[in-house]
């Protein structure tokens, strides 16, 4: 048969790049196809931690003794070993020599900046200097070095599937034909369908968006292109969701540390700097899948200036939701409401106000000993709730951080049809698959350590293959 190239990636960011860039070291020549007008995808927007144990960083950090055996227990413990046990072995193995390939191609991540980015004990998020620019620059930049040629503003239309085998892709009305194709199209966060298909949980209606609203092709292209030949589809209703007060499309990946969030019934329910890894979970498994926040009049003039809360990863998100102006705005516009009883309040908002007046009084009696000693909220993060005017503002878990429903692969990165069985010439990585994440998000920078560990493996394995491939034919001619 005719090839255009050894090995086609669909998709050209953090997982494609990696993907190309392992498959032309294997020998492969490769094709990167992008339906937006430039390379990086989501990593290029993303907060550009990665998420790895064993590292130089950590080793300069004095955290000498962070194994793959301690990685591996905590993503499988989290996620009550409903896990691939192979994937997560795998990711744990491997990430510590990813991080330093990506050193090597010229990211950096600074000492200071690694952060405990989920709810485990060890510092594993390596925050990259240039936030998720500095991963996907230096990926774009080693892939130009090396000649892969790329395609940008070019959407594939359909996987070419002749004679049992995947043969390479149909995009702008034109065959290219590979012995391998690479799906890393990201996830489906920007596809209202398809969230209320395999992500249901997630959807509030308006209030849903998705932290990859401005990387134009997160519509779920890759899941679409290989269910239409077999694939199968997993980890249904799943991914990560962030807390929200809906007040504008904006990133609120923490909530202020100076409110309380309190349920339906009036109570608390989760220290209010609960990690965002946790955080959204814990709203949605609240009654209707809401909650208030709680404050009065001092801390909105008081408590509300303090801004550092919003980027702990040196990330570069600072822009605030939560600041006084705002507020003033939204109670005009009755998004916050206002009264002056607490029973008023809950009345306005339809929660049980004799419980609401009785976890203020237990969280003001915590605040005058000097601690939270019901969530163990840490100081300065105290700030009474005792005198009217009193404020509650809504919150959701509506904004969509991942996706993590999407493609099976097997330990080879083979795409797995509906029986489990690997579709030829078929492999995946990133956010488009659904057998990595779960039903707990591990932490900070595992998206994007999925899509480079992960990414690297199915390059690697896709131009293995295609080279065998090639070779095979070449016998038999």
């Amino acid at each position: 048969m005719e090839w255009d190239y050894d090995v086609i990636i669909v998709g050209g960011g953090g997982a494609g790049l990696a993907a190309a860039l392992m498959a032309h070291k294997e020998g492969a020549s490769c094709m990167i196809i992008e339906a937006d007008g430039k390379l990086g995808g989501a990593t290029a927007q993303s907060g550009g931690v990665f998420y790895a144990c064993g590292t130089s960083v950590q080793r300069a950090a004095g955290i000498a003794n962070d194994t793959p055996d301690d990685l591996y227990d905590y993503l499988m413990t989290l996620n009550r070993w409903k896990l691939r046990p192979d994937i997560i072995r795998y990711y744990a193995d491997n990430c510590g020599a990813a991080l330093e390939w990506l050193i090597e191609l010229g990211s950096e991540f600074p000492k200071e900046w690694l952060v405990k980015s989920g709810v485990d004990t060890v510092p594993r998020g390596h925050s990259s200097q240039g936030a998720g620019s500095g991963i996907a620059d230096a990926l774009i930049n080693a892939a130009g070095a090396r000649g892969i040629d790329t395609a940008l503003g070019t959407r594939v239309e359909a996987l070419l599937f002749e004679d049992g085998r995947v043969v390479g892709v149909r995009a702008m009305g034109t065959e290219l034909r590979a012995p391998t194709v690479i799906v890393t199209t990201g996830g489906f966060g920007n596809n209202p369908e398809m969230l209320q298909r395999l992500y249901p949980s997630a959807c509030h209606g308006e209030w849903t968006w998705a932290v990859h609203k401005d990387v134009p092709f997160v519509l779920g292209d890759g899941i679409t292109l290989a269910e239409k030949i077999g694939a199968g589809v997993v980890g249904l209703d799943t991914g990560l969701v962030l807390a929200t007060s809906g007040f504008s499309k904006s990133l609120e990946a923490f909530l202020p540390p100076w409110i309380i969030a309190v349920n339906k019934e009036g109570r608390r329910f989760m220290s209010e700097l609960s990690p965002y890894s946790v955080c959204g979970y814990l709203l949605n498994e609240q009654t209707d899948r809401r909650a208030w926040a709680i404050f009065d009049e001092q801390a909105l003039v008081e408590a509300s200036a303090n801004t550092r809360y919003l980027d702990p990863y040196n990330a570069g998100i600072s822009i605030p939701t939560w600041e006084e102006p705002t507020l003033r705005e939204q109670v005009k516009k009755g998004r916050v409401k206002v009264a002056d009883s607490l029973v008023a309040l809950a009345a306005q908002v339809g929660i049980d106000g004799l419980a609401l007046e009785q976890t203020v009084a237990r969280y003001n009696t915590d605040c005058d000993a000097g601690g939270d000693f019901q969530f163990f909220k840490k100081a300065p993060a105290y700030f009474p709730i005792r005198k009217g005017p009193f404020y509650a503002v809504e919150i959701r878990a509506a904004i969509i951080g991942l996706t993590a429903a999407g493609l099976d692969i097997d330990r080879h990165a083979r795409v797995l049809d509906g029986h489990q069985r690997p579709i030829p010439g078929l492999y995946a990585a990133g956010e488009v698959l659904g057998c990595f994440h779960g039903e707990r998000y591990g932490g900070g920078g595992l998206s994007i350590g999925n899509a480079v560990v992960l990414g690297r493996l199915a390059g690697s394995e896709a131009g293995k293959a295609a080279l065998a491939a090639r070779k095979a034919e070449e016998v038999a001619a």
